[in-house]
């Protein structure tokens, strides 16, 4: 099983990480991120070509080095750097520009059969983060709500078959996840056994809705799913 948490800025996915692999322990995580090749400018809201590019072939060549019968979880996927790439050309931020994208999307595309689950997380109204300045993270509130306008827009491509920037066959599951770590590893309990692995169909799995119930969770709002437009790509 091999799997990518998505998502915009200072949403929990670092935490969300270590406490998965403490939950499902045959996982592992590459000692390498993208973020050891970041350079100290031009990247995030100031990106640009070069920059996206080589996060790009880092991220694929790292989740290469990898087969479907691995444990394995990835800190981000090329999704991330794809919506990166959209909303630099959508907002006109450095030289990113159309041509760039579309060279991108197809990689991005074939890139997704390495994968099986990703997993987003949305901005909800369930267990909201704050924003903290640890110096490495993004801390503009008005980006980090745009970044996941972008991701939100990418899920609904991916829920009605757009195979823009997901393959028809043997792509990868796109899966939202919200509220604390707690409420999200419990939620990730109704996709995954004891052993890690997704849930076989002759397996019966409670529906994931009983979560609000159990820990007492107001209903999340997903009904925005990202007013992106992305007809312009082919």
């Amino acid at each position: 099983m091999r799997l990518a948490i998505s998502g915009t800025a200072a949403q929990g996915k670092s935490t969300l990480l270590k406490s998965f692999l403490e939950h499902w322990d045959m996982y592992t995580t590459p000692k390498e991120s993208y973020r050891d090749i970041l350079p100290k400018d031009n990247h995030s809201k100031d990106t640009n070509k070069e920059t996206q590019w080589n996060i790009l072939n880092h991220m694929i060549d790292n989740m290469q080095g990898y087969s479907d019968t691995d444990h394995i979880i990835f800190d981000r996927c090329p999704i991330d750097n794809l919506v990166h790439s959209m909303w630099a050309f959508h907002k006109n931020v450095g030289d990113i520009d159309e041509l760039f994208v579309e060279k991108c999307i197809p990689i991005v595309r074939e890139s997704m059969k390495m994968l099986d689950i990703v997993l987003i997380i949305p901005i909800t109204n369930v267990a909201q983060n704050d924003i903290e300045d640890d110096g490495v993270r993004e801390t503009d509130a008005e980006f980090i709500s745009e970044i996941d306008n972008f991701f939100k827009a990418m899920y609904s491509s991916w829920a009605k078959d757009d195979e823009r920037f997901f393959p028809k066959e043997d792509r990868a599951a796109l899966i939202e996840i919200f509220g604390t770590t707690e409420e999200r590893i419990k939620m990730l309990e109704f996709y995954l056994n004891d052993k890690g692995n997704m849930f076989g169909e002759d397996e019966t799995l409670v529906d994931a809705s009983s979560i609000y119930d159990e820990f007492g969770m107001p209903v999340p709002d997903l009904s925005e799913k990202g007013d992106v437009d992305f007809n312009i790509y082919k």
